[in-house]
């Protein structure tokens, strides 16, 4: 953990903290850090909720953007041996969207 200066007030401030407990000035390079992290307009919550309810057809998958596998699982599911794989493949992705939940990216197609 560094030490830094408020830009505002000249205190020293972690390079952790949210804001200086001096004066209450955002601190920039952590918001800068934070919004870095996921940009995406898609939610983790829906995602998990598709693969919950909808996730032997792909519907996740179609709505991560990953549409090859997402139409493999949709043509597998039609088939009788395929209904057992995709239900594993199903809770595969969900135990890995419950695994990522804080870090949506690694999910999400860019």
């Amino acid at each position: 953990m560094a030490m830094k200066y408020c830009t505002e007030c000249g205190k020293r401030i972690s390079d952790q903290a949210a804001a200086c407990p001096g004066c209450g000035h955002p601190n920039k390079s952590l918001s800068k850090n934070i919004n870095r992290l996921y940009n995406g307009d898609k939610s983790i919550a829906v995602y998990l909720v598709l693969c919950w309810f909808l996730g032997i057809v792909g519907a996740h998958r179609y709505y991560a953007g990953k549409t090859g596998s997402a139409i493999t699982m949709t043509i597998l599911t039609i088939t009788i041996i395929g209904i057992l794989i995709t239900s594993i493949w199903t809770l595969v992705d969900l135990i890995v969207g419950f695994c990522n939940i804080s870090t949506p990216e690694k999910i999400f197609k860019k």
